[in-house]
């Protein structure tokens, strides 16, 4: 059991068990979640700093410098015998020392990792794929292609019924039913208006200059 002298332990000893007790609790309910600290402390318009609005001064990093604050003042107080002047100047070094850690935990690890889903990484048409099993007159085959960063695979068929061989690097025109509507990358003729159209006349607005990357 920890030994209480006087006023400057207890601060330190409360701020130790403050700040693990309600680290723990963030921890286990999610409260101290990377969009709370960013709402409530952190800074959207750059005032404060940091990556996607996420200031320095968060949950996490005030909970971070109360609990180093408080075990090493008190660990520096009463384990090393240092005089409360220079025991409280080691804890306020630790305190921030704690807290950059924590930050910078945020930041590198948690921050990329929490990045808001924009639509238009998942939207289909428009996307470069080639034939991985070939498409049958009439009938479908399957596409890979790839999407926020994934290879994705998908039941594709001709956009005019005719048959594809595999191999071929074709681009999504629509998806209906789950099924990717496809024509050749060389018998599309890029259009001034921003669509593409087919040798066989197949049109889909709003492809052109949005083409996506397809997988090697």
């Amino acid at each position: 059991m920890p030994v209480i002298n006087d006023a400057l332990d207890t601060l330190f000893l409360g701020c130790f068990l403050f700040g693990l007790l309600f680290a723990v609790v963030s921890l286990l309910l999610g409260v101290a979640d990377l969009e709370i600290n960013a709402g409530l402390f952190g800074s959207g318009n750059g005032d404060v700093g940091g990556d996607d609005g996420l200031g320095p001064i968060n949950i996490s990093t005030v909970l971070a410098f109360a609990t180093w604050f408080g075990g090493i003042g008190f660990l520096a107080r009463n384990g090393f015998g240092l005089m409360s002047l220079l025991s409280l100047t080691v804890a306020v070094v630790g305190g921030f020392a704690g807290a950059a850690l924590i930050y910078q935990f945020l930041v590198r690890v948690v921050a990329p990792a929490d990045k808001a889903v924009d639509p238009a990484d998942y939207r289909l048409p428009g996307t470069l794929a080639r034939v991985t099993s070939s498409i049958r007159s009439g009938g479908t085959g399957e596409i890979v292609y790839e999407q926020a960063g994934f290879r994705q695979v998908s039941a594709a068929r001709a956009t005019d019924g005719s048959a594809i061989d595999r191999g071929t690097d074709v681009v999504v025109l629509q998806a209906e039913h789950g099924i990717a509507l496809v024509a050749p990358w060389d018998t599309l003729v890029g259009r001034d208006d921003g669509t593409a159209e087919t040798s066989h006349g197949a049109i889909a607005p709003g492809i052109g200059g949005r083409l996506q990357h397809r997988p090697d």
